[in-house]
């Protein structure tokens, strides 16, 4: 057996006195390393990545707390503004710029509680679901090749001459 799969040329003298169920034990051999390998590597790219994204998620992290500062201290300079520009009290001031945060989070509130109603769930992962218990059961006949293409596009309405 040769110590190094495929390191051999092809063709050459040695091949020709190998049976074939040593080349096929090669190939497979050759395979699984292939597999191994690249299953290597992909490990390797994933975790390069999962630092990559967890250092950016640090810095998004760091630029969050930076800006929630500046919120903050936006916020004292709008309250001061007004209670020395409008002339108002310092608690009317700061209690309107509270009032103008309550008013946003509101608004934000019910956008998030509209796209909540809006969701559709697993509609399409319950009508495939169905009709696979149905063929599973013998009540449903499975699709042909062709009607697989066209059930996929069932959102779009099938030409007439079908």
């Amino acid at each position: 057996m040769v110590d190094k799969p495929g390191a051999g040329q092809p063709g050459a003298a040695s091949d020709s006195d190998r049976s074939i169920g040593e080349l096929v034990s090669d190939a497979t051999d050759n395979l699984s390393r292939i597999v191994r390998l690249e299953i290597k590597l992909a490990k390797l790219e994933a975790k390069a990545d999962a630092v990559k994204i967890g250092k950016s998620l640090g810095e998004f992290g760091a630029a969050a707390f930076v800006l929630h500062l500046v919120l903050i201290l936006f916020s004292v300079t709008v309250g001061l503004f007004l209670a020395e520009v409008a002339g108002w009290a310092f608690w009317l001031s700061f209690l309107t710029v509270t009032g103008f945060y309550l008013l946003i989070a509101a608004l934000l509130i019910l956008v998030a509680v509209i796209n909540l109603k809006r969701r559709q769930g697993l509609a399409r992962t319950a009508v495939t679901t169905s009709r696979l218990m149905g063929i599973l059961r013998g009540e449903i006949r499975p699709p042909r090749s062709a009607d697989v293409e066209t059930a996929a596009d069932s959102e779009t309405p099938a030409p007439a001459g079908r």
